[in-house]
């Protein structure tokens, strides 16, 4: 067993060094990859403030692609788009602009190929094509060479014209790119009739593409799809509530497709709704509140409780509780950002948002691990925690209950300069899990508890999980070290997430050490962290 070190010193130079006692998991190349890919960062910590992405985060990428390993990298990155296993797309997205800019002829001809698989939207080829352009001068190589044109031609051919008159007319651009960029850019041959419209539409406007189809008998797709794009040239011109409405109803244009002045009418807000997708509903309750678009005992408040509470639409949309957690404090606080938009939160909203936080625990897979989750209950536990609206006992109390509901083999405890077990239940509710971990005395914060108590007890654990208000400071054994002497004495390759609500950097986890986290603060892409580490994905 290591040496026992006080916390408040680092072990050596490097905080906590590898171990000569076989307790560490090296970290390869393909691991520092998979870590970029999942949140930007190829070392042990997720920080939650946007990282500007650049060579530095992704040499691990670099030596792959040296060390002729350039397809794998290429497959592992399509893995992780198609799979949702990144918590943010610029990672992925950037991963693949470096692969196909690299000197290997067959990675970039892998990466192109995977460009339709991995940009699924518009907004993710701009992201791409802008992040080839940032690399250009690092990398000494041009950009609109014939492998790019056909990638972005690619793209638009290989979807249907009304699909791309879908992604045209939504997002028309996105990081400083627009689709009449790339059209003239890639010299698209439109692959079939109904992209030839969308084309002639976006590059020439409205008026070219009447003219030119006038007189020519058309087949009921193209006549669909020209109906379409005409329905989009109309609402941008009309100040008629009603057309707007009728426009909105026969051709499900969406608020993307409205001009500002429109959505100032309750109206067209209450026609939008019919089809407004969960995510896009949870982001606008506020707005829709404030304009009396969600009036209470109105039909509109029912379609909105209803979808909230229907597990079938929550699952398809991959609704976490902590994403209806947020959304319900925001609600709550009846101010939107910067304090601009102020309503009277609606009683029967609050309660369908209540429902939905449980129904969403239904929606999420186990991953068969034997989990410990301790809770540092120090006073500071009560402040905001960076990258969210939630304070940290509340999201803490949270994922106790993701782990409690979902994982059968599950334990709590709560700690601060001593350890307690917590126990929280299937059934009980989150007010009762934090009245529960208010009970528990506060004091100095010791993270190595956790992994000391589950030693000492014998509790077999494969993840701890610490939140805490931010580093550890307390104790004479580091987190790193006690995580190893539990290793060793458990025969168990245990790994530790810890969680910094408050902190925007630390270093607990051995960076060299694959079965090391840390998380500074705390977003929606910290659950799906979270989730790929217990698995072994990242």
């Amino acid at each position: 067993m290591e040496e026992a070190v006080s916390q408040m010193q680092p072990l050596n130079e490097k905080q906590v060094p590898n171990s000569a006692d076989g307790c560490v998991w090296q970290v390869t190349d393909m691991n520092r990859l998979q870590r970029f890919l999942c949140f930007g960062s190829e070392g042990g910590t997720y920080y939650i403030k946007e990282q500007k992405l650049g060579f530095e985060n992704a040499d691990a990428l670099l030596r792959l692609i040296e060390d002729g390993k350039g397809c794998e990298v290429v497959q592992e990155i399509k893995t992780f788009s198609q799979e949702g296993r990144a918590a943010k797309p610029e990672p992925v997205l950037f991963a693949l602009a470096v692969s196909s800019q690299c000197s290997d002829a067959k990675t970039k001809q892998a990466a192109y190929k995977a460009v339709p698989e991995v940009c699924h939207i518009p907004t993710h080829l701009f992201t791409f094509i802008q992040f080839k352009k940032d690399l250009k001068a690092g990398m000494k190589c041009g950009m609109w060479g014939r492998a790019l044109r056909k990638a972005v031609a690619d793209w638009y051919n290989g979807k249907n014209g009304m699909a791309v008159a879908l992604a045209v007319t939504k997002c028309k651009q996105r990081n400083g790119w627009s689709h009449k960029d790339l059209l003239r850019l890639s010299h698209l041959k439109p692959a079939n009739e109904g992209l030839a419209i969308v084309t002639k539409y976006v590059m020439k406007g409205w008026k070219e593409v009447q003219e030119a189809y006038k007189d020519i008998k058309l087949s009921p797709e193209t006549e669909k799809l020209l109906k379409y794009l005409e329905a989009v040239e109309k609402v941008k011109h009309t100040k008629d509530e009603l057309e707007v409405i009728h426009l909105i109803e026969e051709y499900n244009l969406v608020r993307e497709h409205l001009l500002t002045s429109h959505l100032k009418s309750k109206d067209v807000w209450k026609t939008l709704l019919q089809e407004m997708p969960l995510t896009a509903i949870l982001r606008n309750l506020g707005k829709m509140t404030a304009n009396s678009v969600l009036e209470p005992g109105s039909p509109e408040v029912t379609i909105v409780c209803e979808r909230l509470r229907n597990e079938k639409l929550l699952k398809k949309a991959r609704i976490h509780p902590f994403h209806i957690l947020v959304a319900l404090e925001k609600y709550k606080g009846e101010r939107g950002y910067r304090g601009k938009l102020h309503w009277k939160s609606n009683k029967d909203i609050l309660e369908a948002l209540d429902a939905s936080f449980y129904k969403t625990f239904l929606t999420i897979e186990p991953t068969e691990k034997r989990f410990l989750l301790a809770v540092d209950v120090s006073d500071s536990m009560s402040q905001k925690v960076l990258g969210s609206v939630l304070n940290g006992s509340t999201i803490a109390a949270a994922m106790c209950m993701v782990v409690a509901r979902t994982e059968k083999d599950s334990r709590i405890v709560v700690f601060s300069h001593e350890l307690v077990p917590c126990p929280v239940t299937k059934d009980m509710t989150l007010p009762q899990v934090l009245q529960k971990m208010s009970e528990i005395p506060m004091g100095p914060t010791n993270c190595s508890l956790p992994m000391l108590w589950a030693q000492k007890n014998g509790v077999a654990a494969d993840v701890f999980i610490v939140f805490t208000d931010n580093e550890t400071f307390s104790g004479d054994i580091h987190p790193a070290t006690a995580l190893r002497a539990y290793r060793e004495a458990m025969g168990i390759p245990s790994k530790l997430i810890v969680c910094g609500m408050t902190s925007s950097s630390f270093t607990i986890a051995d960076p060299d050490d694959r079965g090391m986290l840390d998380i500074c603060g705390f977003d929606t892409g910290t659950p799906d962290v979270i989730q790929n580490f217990a698995l072994d994905l990242i």
